[in-house]
């Protein structure tokens, strides 16, 4: 692996929106990040972030992240910011930030995951929508409310994550193995 930047712990989020749009805009190359301390002063470490790829894809790699650099990085925000902002908001006024751990943040979305599928319980599809949209809907909105609120408590830059997701998923599922199948990628 070569070293391309570093970024000390507290440019995380920065590092994170960066390696967001090189792998969108470059997917080829195989952008990494590495942790590592640097010890200034004796007893007082500073963790770094290094962006790294692999040798054989160094010189082009440098090469499109100095002319970024050069130039500024221009983020796209998230389409996600606007909502995540709102929810924020929303919580901040109550003072319920101090519950919105990333544990707990996790198991509201499980219940209110559970929630939703209780809408379903015992009933034909057609019955629980009949029954129970409006319901339903609520509880998608409170399952996408937590998803977005973990997102933003662990600097997840969502719409980057889905993009990535949505990338291995092709690969683990390609359409001439998986079309029209509902078995596991493991079993095709």
């Amino acid at each position: 692996m070569e070293y391309l930047d570093s970024f000390e712990m507290e440019d995380r989020k920065k590092l994170d929106k960066i390696i967001a749009e090189l792998k969108d805009k470059y997917p080829k190359i195989n952008w990494q990040t590495k942790l590592h301390d640097n010890e200034e002063m004796k007893g007082n470490p500073t963790i770094f972030i290094s962006l790294i790829v692999p040798s054989s894809q160094y010189e082009e790699a440098q090469q499109i992240y100095q002319e970024l650099k050069d130039v500024g990085f221009d983020f796209e925000s998230s389409i996600f910011d606007p909502l995540i902002e709102e929810i924020v908001d929303f919580r901040d006024e109550r003072n319920w930030q101090q519950f919105h751990n990333p544990k707990d943040l996790a198991i509201s979305l499980s219940l209110e995951a559970s929630e939703l599928l209780e809408n379903f319980q015992w009933k034909t599809n057609k019955e629980a929508i009949d029954d129970n949209i409006d319901n339903i809907t609520d509880e998608i909105a409170d399952v996408v409310i937590y998803a977005l609120l973990i997102s933003n408590e662990l600097e997840i830059n969502l719409e980057q994550a889905i993009k990535e997701k949505i990338h291995k998923n092709r690969q683990k599922y390609p359409v001439n193995k998986s079309f029209g199948s509902s078995k596991k990628y493991t079993d095709l």
